[in-house]
């Protein structure tokens, strides 16, 4: 039977609590846009070629991207409709080519993967990983993940273990009851299998979820009784559980080769969503055409779970469901980590998890730094967690000195001193004393700058840090190649990363 296991905490991160603004209710379908702006690339891997032109008609589902020559996986068309233009713009810091499809109305069916009809019991996994590829499902995760063709840098039969998570440590989430309401529970659990018989020399696949989600514990358990190979791990909701630098260590007793990948160590991490999008894709015949997404933020009239078309421009889901107030700040993904989206024409793609929505904030408070904010989030008043947390892009303060209060410390999930290694960034002192601490062990959960009391950006200096060490020939591979053999490494190094 599927064991169960608890976790201890891990060392360092923190447990968000009562922020507004939390994701809740169902997933709602949004509306099939009039127009999408396909990005060819998405998610894991490099940015694959348009097999379309200008003025071509479409399918919804058809493929309209693909490359043999790189490591990536083929992009469709979401909507039906016709080529209109074939771009080129920045997207998050790199130019990338977008195919612009306007509708025809007819979206009511898409087309289907053009492969063979046999049932999942008579695949074989080299046919498994066949159509995940050519459903797009393979550009999921920080790795992608491997078929035999050139959709990750390591190989399916490299892959050991499988950690599919859902802790919701972040401090917006999704929701795991809402997201597989129904049968798509069910479909979750045929998504795992899927995944089990495509790595044939998997030893484990673990279940990473929240251990405060009694039911979906008690209903999982019920559904995967007979997974001898499966072990549902329960883990402490506290920032950045969910990060594969975190997971592995905490779930396999394995050290991580920071600055690599979990799969160049045989191990695939994936969320729940990707799973459900395997399952679609091998019992359903669908392509990679849409996603579940999570409105978060106090911004935003409703805070809903949206399944919406890849392609479809931010601004018609901010125009649907934003307040009226001015001067909203629109984040992607990570309230910690996320990118500000001053470009609302930018389209959701397949890497996009939440749109996050707080208010603006430059007012200045006098003597900031003395005056208690009981609705703004502190790390010193966790006494006070019990009242709602209102957050705002206001700093509450200006760059101060190092105090060495210690708190970057405290909260780092991987044990380096930020404060002592920007201490040497900020006076321009670049030697291997840095790597000796540890700067390259960075996993840029961006807990040491959140922290600060001094408003000092430290994971800045800390990517600076790293930046300058690699100019002078510090390589971060001088610290994980003589302790790891790693798999796919070449590859790799090729992949071009945002």
């Amino acid at each position: 039977m599927a064991e169960i296991k608890k976790y201890k905490t891990l060392k360092g991160g923190i447990k968000f609590e009562n922020f507004k603004g939390q994701i809740e209710g169902s997933v709602v379908e949004f509306p099939v846009p009039e127009r999408v702006i396909i990005p060819l690339k998405q998610g894991f891997g490099d940015e694959v070629e348009p097999i379309v032109k200008i003025g071509d008609k479409v399918k919804c589902g058809e493929i309209i991207g693909i490359s043999e020559k790189n490591i990536s996986s083929p992009v469709h068309a979401s909507i039906s409709g016709y080529v209109r233009d074939i771009i080129e713009k920045n997207y998050f810091g790199r130019e990338t080519k977008y195919i612009i499809i306007e509708g025809d109305g007819k979206n009511d069916e898409f087309e289907k993967l053009k492969y063979h009809d046999k049932k999942f019991e008579e695949m074989s996994p080299s046919e498994i990983g066949e159509k995940l590829y050519l459903s797009g499902v393979t550009s999921l995760g920080r790795a992608g993940i491997p078929t035999k063709f050139k959709s990750s840098f390591v190989n399916p039969e490299d892959i050991e273990y499988l950690i599919i998570h859902g802790i919701g440590s972040e401090i917006y989430n999704v929701l795991i009851d809402k997201i597989l309401e129904g049968k798509k529970l069910f479909n979750f659990v045929k998504g795992i299998e899927v995944l089990k018989k495509l790595f044939t020399n998997i030893k484990k696949v673990y279940l990473a979820i929240n251990r405060y989600e009694k039911k979906f514990i008690e209903e999982i358990s019920k559904l995967t009784y007979d997974f001898e190979w499966l072990e549902i791990s329960l883990i402490e909701p506290k920032y950045p559980s969910g990060y594969d630098e975190v997971l592995i260590p905490t779930l396999l007793k394995k050290d991580f080769p920071y600055g690599y990948s979990a799969a160049n160590i045989g191990v695939i991490v994936l969320n729940i969503r990707a799973i459900l999008y395997v399952y679609e894709a091998i019992f359903e015949n669908k392509p990679f055409i849409e996603t579940i997404i999570g409105l978060g933020g106090p911004s935003f009239k409703e805070n809903l779970h949206l399944k919406v078309r890849i392609g479809t421009p931010i601004k018609n889901v901010t125009k649907e469901y934003l307040k009226d107030d001015k001067d909203i700040r629109i984040i992607l993904n990570s309230l910690i980590t996320g990118e500000k989206i001053d470009d609302l024409d930018l389209p959701i793609d397949r890497a996009t998890n939440h749109i996050i929505a707080i208010k603006e904030n430059k007012e200045r408070r006098f003597l900031s730094f003395l005056r208690p904010n009981f609705r703004g989030y502190s790390y010193t008043n966790a006494f006070l967690n019990f009242v709602d947390k209102y957050p705002d892009t206001n700093m509450h303060g200006e760059k101060r000195p190092c105090i060495n209060c210690g708190y970057c410390y405290e909260v780092c999930p991987v044990n380096i001193i930020p404060h002592l290694i920007i201490k040497f960034v900020m006076k321009n002192i670049f030697d291997e004393r840095l790597m000796e601490y540890g700067i390259f062990k960075c996993i840029e959960c961006n807990l040491c700058s959140f922290v600060c009391p001094s408003k000092i950006p430290v994971s800045h200096y800390i990517k600076e840090g790293q930046h300058k060490l690699i100019n002078i020939g510090c390589d971060r591979s001088q610290c994980i190649l003589p302790y790891f053999q790693l798999k796919g490494i070449e590859e790799y190094r090729g992949v071009k990363k945002l």
